[in-house]
């Protein structure tokens, strides 16, 4: 888990959307959760085990303390991300891929988003697109077809991101998008995937990063 990402601001006190999503946590069935959201529940310890790209999360139940597999502790912010999507529907994935700014509210976040997501993975990858599949790769990312280089990455089991970069030249400078399942916007809040794309452009980084 990487300690140096900076995350887009909230919307809302971090601390009571924190606490009550913990409370809304202690509301459900853990097993049900683990089924719907494809975590394992350990009876005996009482945790819910969630893979989320190179990492597993072990969130308590009751209780919805979080921290990584080797005890490490998550930021707040991941943790409203781990639990927002613990506690939200089950939704089917729908292959269909939708930008920022169609999901709701989306237009109105949509210049901080290119700000502080978008715009990062450009200067990172538009003029290494291979860089992009190779730093994607110890995430668990798989390429797909779209652009001059694209990843998908699964930051949760049912909710897969794609972030796509098309190289730069002499003329034309490089550019890039980040696309959701159709089902994001069931899954998530829209500032919520504001947050989970700035830390996966920021994971991506810190593994070119240490490519170099």
């Amino acid at each position: 888990m990487k300690e140096d990402v900076v995350y887009l601001a909230l919307p809302y006190n971090l601390d009571v959307t924190l606490d009550l999503a913990r409370k809304e946590l202690e509301q459900g069935n853990p097993r049900e959760i683990a089924v719907n959201k494809g975590a394992t529940w350990d009876r005996e310890k009482k945790v819910l085990i969630l893979p989320s790209l190179s990492d597993v999360f072990h969130i308590s139940c009751p209780g919805g303390t979080i921290s990584t597999s080797d005890g490490s502790s998550v930021d707040p912010r991941v943790q409203v991300l781990i639990l927002h999507y613990l506690v939200g529907p089950a939704v089917a994935r729908r292959g269909e891929w939708v930008s920022f700014k169609e999901l709701p509210g989306g237009l109105i976040y949509q210049q901080p988003f290119y700000g502080r997501a978008v715009l990062p993975l450009v200067r990172t990858f538009g003029h290494d697109p291979a860089g992009l599949l190779q730093a994607a790769r110890p995430l668990g990312g798989r390429p797909v077809n779209l652009g001059d280089a694209a990843v998908e990455l699964y930051p949760f089991p049912s909710l897969p991101v794609r972030l796509v970069i098309w190289a730069g030249d002499d003329e034309i400078p490089p550019s890039g998008t980040i696309l959701f399942d159709a089902s994001a916007a069931a899954i998530l809040a829209t500032e919520d995937h504001a947050v989970l794309a700035e830390y996966l452009v920021k994971r991506l980084q810190g593994q070119a990063r240490e490519s170099k």
